[in-house]
């Protein structure tokens, strides 16, 4: 089944790489913003045309918080294509108690905000924040995130592709583990953005895996910044506001799954660290992913789409998004 898939995909980009090369070069511009600088989305029938991985993708998911209503975050989160998670994760030291009443809705900042509870060391356990897309058949993409970290220490800000533990792709920051410290206890995460891919087998030794230091270039808990990754069956090459932070090219996941962002701690010193006295934040300005997926349905809809475009309408992405 996951072959048939496969070869699903690869027919409906194949269609594409039909097109003539004039039509390829009058792909529209996704973005256009008028005199108030808003945002407008121009048809995108055959795709999302990504120019630094000449790849186009056939789907496209975005997370716009201006558009949610405060009232009912979940139900206005699944009209985005996202799930709110409700439910605890048993874990060591302290359990994660993800809630839907830990999701707010900023209207100044206009962003959503993903809060780890502060409050007392013994709480048995941490009341935290995560959604995940509706999609779980996403396959391939370029997947970005456009968020200001918090700068109370004790959580974990967590952006990722997800399957299972061994189908992982990981961007994630240690709000204990930003800046350089003279004190830092051996086995504690050097300071930085985290990027991991993770083994695809549990025997296998992690290699795809390095902290990339702040280092002054930016502040990650002031200002929004976007964090993003393009994942092709070649590799994974991780960015940051544009710039590039590296490419993995071993365990590779070609397996399908779903994009979930969170922010957590479990009070363990070697990781998340905390558990923070006051709530500690994750705001999410947006988020745009551009993906394939195995979904037949999804598949053939698309198809039909691009068809009736006559196979033109397909969206050149800007670069990146920030600020």
């Amino acid at each position: 089944m996951f072959l048939y898939f496969t070869l699903l995909i690869v027919t409906t980009q194949a269609s594409l790489f039909k097109l003539t090369p004039k039509s390829r070069r009058t792909y529209q511009t996704l973005y256009t913003r008028d005199a108030s600088n808003s945002v407008s989305v121009t048809s995108c029938a055959c795709g999302y045309y990504i120019p630094e991985t000449k790849q186009i993708f056939t789907h496209h998911i975005t997370l716009n918080p201006s558009a949610l209503s405060s009232s009912n975050l979940t139900a206005a989160l699944s009209k985005q294509g996202w799930i709110v998670s409700d439910y605890q994760q048993t874990s060591t030291p302290k359990n994660i108690a993800y809630s839907p009443s830990n999701l707010k809705y900023n209207s100044n900042s206009k962003a959503l905000e993903l809060i780890v509870s502060g409050g007392l060391p013994t709480r048995s356990s941490i009341p935290s924040a995560e959604i995940s897309t509706m999609m779980d058949r996403i396959l391939y993409g370029s997947f970005r995130f456009n968020v200001k970290v918090s700068s109370v220490a004790g959580a974990c800000s967590g952006l990722f592709f997800y399957k299972d533990d061994n189908h992982e792709i990981d961007i994630e920051i240690l709000t204990s583990h930003i800046r350089n410290s003279t004190t830092q206890r051996d086995g504690v995460p050097k300071p930085g953005v985290q990027l991991t891919v993770q083994p695809l087998t549990k025997n296998q030794v992690l290699t795809n895996y390095k902290v990339v230091p702040f280092d002054g270039k930016f502040d990650p808990t002031k200002g929004y910044h976007e964090y993003r990754f393009d994942w092709l069956k070649t590799g994974v090459k991780y960015s940051v506001d544009g710039s590039s932070y590296g490419t993995y090219t071993r365990f590779i996941p070609k397996t399908a799954g779903q994009i979930i962002i969170n922010n957590w701690s479990n009070g363990n010193p070697y990781w998340s660290a905390g558990p923070p006295l006051q709530n500690s934040i994750l705001s999410v300005r947006s988020v745009d992913i551009y993906f394939n997926t195995t979904d037949a349905t999804q598949i053939a809809a698309w198809e039909a789409g691009c068809k009736k475009a006559s196979y033109k309408q397909a969206c050149t992405i800007p670069k990146s998004k920030t600020g």
